[in-house]
C-alpha cells in the first residue's frame, strides 16, 4: 500500500509541476484611441512580444498535453490541457480585437493555435 501511495504522489507532483511550467505573459496595456496618439510604435512592439509569449504558452501547453499521454492522457489532464489553450486563445482573439480598434492594424503573425492538434 505504501510503495502505491509513494507513486500517486509522485505522479501528482510531476503533473502540479508540469501545470505550473508554462507561464501566461502579462497583458499589454491598451490606452484608448486618444491616449494611443504617437505612441503607436511602441505599443506595436510591447504587443508583439505578448502575442509571441502567448504563442510560447499554447505550445508548452500543447506540449505538456502531448507528454501526459496525448489523446490518452487522463479525461481530466486532457480538459485542463484543452481550457488552458483554448483560454489563451480567446484572449488573443480579445485583445488583438482592442488593439486594432486603438492603435490600428495590430501584428501579422498568426498567434497561437485554436485548439491542441486533434482534441477538441
Amino acid at each position: 500500500m505504501n510503495v502505491t501511495k509513494t507513486i500517486v504522489a509522485g505522479l501528482l507532483v510531476i503533473v502540479a509541476g508540469a501545470a505550473g511550467a508554462c507561464e501566461v505573459p502579462k497583458l499589454v496595456p491598451i490606452p484608448t484611441k486618444e491616449n494611443a496618439v504617437g505612441k503607436e510604435e511602441g505599443l506595436r512592439t510591447a504587443f508583439m512580444q505578448y502575442r509571441q509569449g502567448m504563442e510560447a504558452y499554447t505550445q508548452c501547453v500543447q506540449a505538456e498535453l502531448t507528454a501526459a499521454g496525448g489523446d490518452k492522457a487522463p479525461a481530466s489532464v486532457k480538459a485542463a490541457s484543452v481550457l488552458r489553450n483554448n483560454n489563451a486563445v480567446a484572449e488573443v482573439q480579445a485583445m488583438d480585437k482592442l488593439f486594432n480598434t486603438n492603435v490600428g492594424a495590430g501584428p501579422v503573425s498568426a498567434g497561437p493555435s485554436p485548439q491542441p492538434a486533434g482534441r477538441k
